[in-house]
C-alpha cells in the first residue's frame, strides 16, 4: 500500500509496467466473469475527479446493490474531496478504508489486485485509459470506461484489442457515451433509420459552447509542471486529446450511429482564437470538420469552447423528405407527413449504469468497447487533419498512423515537464 507518490515511471514505460503486473500477480488469480444473481457489486474507482464523481453517483443511484470499496488517484486531496461529494448521499455504501485508498501513478495496480473488486471505474484523464483498461481486463474486472478512450491511434488500436479480450472473458465494458442510452436519441435515430425523412443527404454534429477554462488553473497554483498538466488535463492535447476528442466525440458518434457507417475521409480546420498563450495549455478552441461517408454522404462537425458564443449542442440530419434534430434537451422531425416531437423521458446515465450492473449479475455483459474506440478515433482523425491542414483517411489512421502522444520522459512531480508546442497546420506533418 502506498501513501505517497513515489513512482517515477515514464509514460512509454507505463504500458510495459502494466503488462508486467497483469502477467504475474493479477493473472494468477481466478477470473470471475460475473457477479452471482443478486450479489452486491463491489467497485474500485481509479481516477476520482469531477466527472468520475458524477459517474459514481449515477451508478449508486441506478443500482442499490452496489458498494464503493476502493479508490486510487495521484492526488490525496482529490480523493478526499470526491469521497465527500459521493458520500453525502451514499455514506452507508461507501466502504473505502485507509487500507483501500491508494495514492500514486501505479496505485491502480493495488485495486486490480483486490479479488473482492468486481467492477472498475476508469475515470482518469484519457491518455491513461488504454493501458489501465488493458490491465483491468487482464485482471478479470468488469469495466466502466469514460470517454474518450484514448488520445491517439496507438491507443485506439490497444482499445480494440482489449475489447476483443473482454468479449472472450465475458466481461462488461460500458462506456461514458450517455447519448446512446438517452430515449430521445434512440427514438429519433430509429425513426431516421426507418425512413422518416427519406434518404439521408447530410448530417451535422455540433458542440459549440463555453467551457473554455474548464479545469483551468494558473501554473503558479501548483508545485510542478506535471501536476499542473494533470490537474488541468482538458487544456493539454497529450492528456485530453483536445476538445474535439474530449467533447465533440459524443455528437460525432451519433452521426456514425445514424448511418451505421464510419467516415472514409475528413478535412479539418481549427485554431486558437482566444486561448492565446501557454497559460491555456496547447489545445485549440475551435474546430470545423467536413467528413466524407460511404455513398457520397457528407457530415459536418463543429466544436468550439469560447466564452460568450451562442451555444449549439446537437445533431441534425437533412433528408430527401424532411429533417431531424436531436439534443440532450429533446428531439423532433419535420417531414412531408408533418411534425413529430419527442415527448418522453430524456435521461441516459441511470439506464446506462443499470444495464451495466444487470448484465454483470446475469452473466450477459454489455460490451461497448468498439463504440468507444470508433467514436474516439473519429475525433482524433478530425483533430489530426486540423493540426496538419491535410485531408486524412480512416484507413490511414487505423492502419498507418504511428502517432503516440505519450510523453517520452518519466512522469515525475519533481522534474521539469515542458508543454509540447501547439501543432500548426502547414507546419505539422501527419505521423
Amino acid at each position: 500500500m502506498e501513501k505517497k507518490i513515489t513512482s517515477q515511471i515514464s509514460r512509454r514505460g507505463f504500458a510495459k509496467a502494466v503488462a508486467s503486473v497483469a502477467g504475474t500477480a493479477i493473472l494468477s488469480r481466478p477470473v470471475r466473469a460475473a457477479a452471482p444473481q443478486g450479489k452486491t457489486i463491489r467497485i474500485g474507482w481509479i481516477g476520482v475527479g469531477d466527472r468520475g464523481s458524477a459517474d459514481m453517483r449515477f451508478c449508486l443511484e441506478a443500482d442499490e446493490n452496489t458498494q464503493l470499496i476502493a479508490v486510487a488517484d495521484v492526488f490525496p486531496d482529490q480523493v478526499t474531496t470526491s469521497l465527500e461529494k459521493v458520500g453525502r448521499k451514499f455514506q452507508d455504501r461507501i466502504k473505502v478504508t485507509k487500507d483501500t485508498t491508494f495514492i500514486g501513478f501505479d496505485a491502480y495496480k493495488k485495486i486490480l489486485q483486490m479479488p473482492e473488486v468486481d467492477l472498475v471505474f476508469l475515470t482518469t484523464p484519457p491518455n491513461f485509459r488504454p493501458a489501465m483498461f488493458r490491465a483491468a481486463i487482464e485482471a478479470g474486472k468488469h469495466c466502466f470506461v469514460e470517454k474518450p478512450g484514448a488520445v491517439d491511434p496507438v491507443g485506439i488500436r490497444s482499445l480494440l484489442e482489449t475489447t476483443e479480450m473482454a468479449k472472450k472473458k465475458n466481461l462488461s465494458v460500458v462506456v461514458g457515451m450517455q447519448q446512446r442510452w438517452m430515449p430521445q436519441y434512440q427514438d429519433i435515430v430509429k425513426r431516421v433509420q426507418d425512413g422518416a425523412i427519406g434518404e439521408i443527404r447530410t448530417l451535422g454534429a455540433y458542440w459549440i459552447g463555453t467551457m473554455m477554462t474548464w479545469h483551468w488553473q494558473p501554473r503558479e497554483s501548483v508545485k510542478s509542471d506535471l501536476e499542473w498538466q494533470i490537474r488541468a488535463w482538458p487544456q493539454f492535447a497529450w492528456t485530453s486529446g483536445d476538445c474535439c476528442v474530449e467533447q465533440l466525440v459524443h455528437n460525432l458518434d451519433v452521426s456514425s450511429w445514424i448511418l451505421g457507417a464510419l467516415p472514409l475521409q475528413v478535412r479539418g480546420l481549427g485554431g486558437r482564437l482566444v486561448r492565446v498563450g501557454p497559460k491555456y495549455g496547447n489545445i485549440y478552441d475551435n474546430f470545423s470538420f467536413d467528413f466524407d461517408y460511404p455513398g457520397g454522404l457528407k457530415g459536418l462537425g463543429m466544436n468550439a469552447q469560447i466564452e460568450g458564443v451562442a451555444d449549439k449542442v446537437c445533431n441534425t440530419v437533412n433528408g430527401s423528405k424532411g429533417d431531424a434534430f436531436v439534443s440532450r434537451g429533446g428531439g423532433y422531425i419535420n417531414s412531408d407527413k408533418g411534425r413529430y416531437q419527442y415527448k418522453g423521458p430524456m435521461a441516459g446515465d441511470h439506464p446506462m449504469h443499470r444495464a451495466m450492473c444487470e448484465g454483470i449479475r446475469k452473466g450477459e455483459p454489455v460490451n461497448q468497447g468498439q463504440v468507444l474506440a470508433e467514436a474516439t478515433m473519429t475525433g482524433i482523425l478530425g483533430r489530426e487533419s486540423a493540426y496538419t491542414g491535410q485531408p486524412l483517411t480512416w484507413k490511414w489512421a487505423m492502419e498507418e498512423s504511428k502517432l503516440d502522444l505519450t510523453p517520452n520522459q518519466e512522469l515525475s512531480f519533481d522534474k521539469p515537464f515542458p508543454i509540447p508546442p501547439v501543432r500548426m497546420p502547414g507546419q505539422t506533418k501527419p505521423v
